[in-house]
């Protein structure tokens, strides 16, 4: 059985470009400094890796959905 990819979608992603995301990893809000702790991750993980925030105040590590790595 195969699990369904996690996405997400940020209107205003210039890196996104409209595309919708797959996150990557979460960061949660209940961490301190969690945007500079996923920010890091996405500089770790490099080929596109980036942020986007949750309303509910975590963090997504994303990488947007390309030609290349769409399934």
């Amino acid at each position: 059985m195969t699990t369904a990819i996690r996405t997400s979608h940020a209107a205003g992603c210039r890196e996104c470009a409209g595309r919708d995301a797959e996150i990557l990893e979460v960061v949660s809000g209940t961490r301190l400094n969690n945007d500079k702790i996923a920010a890091e991750r996405a500089r770790e993980l490099g080929n596109g890796a980036h942020t986007h925030a949750a309303l509910n105040t975590d963090m997504y590590v994303v990488r947007a959905f390309t030609p290349e790595n769409a399934s």
